[in-house]
């Protein structure tokens, strides 16, 4: 995740347009937080989501939609089981680049390289990097395609700059369980010279950099467990169409060598 913010000041008013009205708001105290009906003014089917809690203090969505047939359809969105995140795969242009900054930069090893030919003639090159494994004995990964393939070329590898947006929206964060990995990644890549944006969001600490495509990675460290409050109104703060602005959090600029530069909250 990536924002200089953390909660206070109402942000400018907007109008609802296409949005959304919430029948209900979440409660301030510790009680249980009461069904929300939000109704999509949008044309047919029309769409009722309710918003209900569930037993962790988390909530859920009750969603129906009907059409002008009369059909219905109903499920519920809520709680889903542990799931371990495989691996993303990103297209790159220079390999040797790519292997020398996810290797010694980054920390990872090199695992598994398929190659095979293409749908569209030529072939590729499927690359994946070990990442590491979690406490449960997850093994994390990272994979990119070196694509041969007439034509492909010129194809943009920078996801925000393909998209038009700017550097810090896509992003690839990777988990640091404690502080001293944090501060081991943090240290490794001003040891390769990289100049590194460390920010405090509160719940988590991150630091970033960007790889030889331009994209941007991240190590994070959680610092704390969410609260039931903060599960509560998760999903109302998702759709509200005028959120509460969170205050701005301080960052570091730390370069290769010296002391850091101090970004002073707002």
């Amino acid at each position: 995740m990536l924002r200089l913010r953390g909660a206070r000041a109402r942000s400018p008013s907007s109008g609802l347009g296409g949005g959304f009205t919430i029948a209900s708001t979440l409660p301030a105290n510790n009680a249980p937080p009461k069904a929300s009906t939000i109704h999509f003014k949008r044309s047919a089917p029309r769409n009722i989501l309710t918003i209900v809690p569930l037993p962790d203090g988390s909530t859920g969505i009750n969603f129906a939609s009907s059409g002008h047939s009369g059909l219905s359809q109903r499920g519920f969105i809520g709680n889903t089981s542990p799931m371990g995140f495989h691996h993303v795969a990103i297209a790159i242009h220079d390999t040797k680049a790519n292997y020398q900054f996810y290797t010694e930069v980054m920390g990872f090893e090199l695992v598994k390289t398929v190659t095979a030919p293409t749908p569209e003639g030529g072939y590729s090159k499927h690359f994946f990097y070990s990442t590491g494994q979690t406490g449960s004995g997850e093994q994390g990964m990272i994979a990119f395609w070196e694509i041969h393939v007439d034509s492909l070329e010129g194809f943009e590898t920078n996801l925000n700059k393909g998209a038009g947006l700017p550097w810090w929206a896509n992003h690839l964060a990777f988990d640091a369980p404690t502080v001293a990995d944090f501060e081991r990644h943090r240290e490794r890549w001003r040891a390769h010279g990289q100049t590194v944006l460390e920010v405090d969001h509160e719940f988590c600490r991150s630091i970033y950099i960007r790889d030889p495509e331009g994209n941007t990675v991240e190590f994070c460290l959680t610092t704390r467990d969410f609260t039931p409050e903060e599960k509560a109104h998760a999903l109302e703060l998702l759709l509200d169409p005028n959120p509460p602005m969170e205050k701005a959090f301080g960052a570091k600029i730390w370069q290769p060598e010296g002391d850091p530069i101090l970004l002073p909250s707002g």
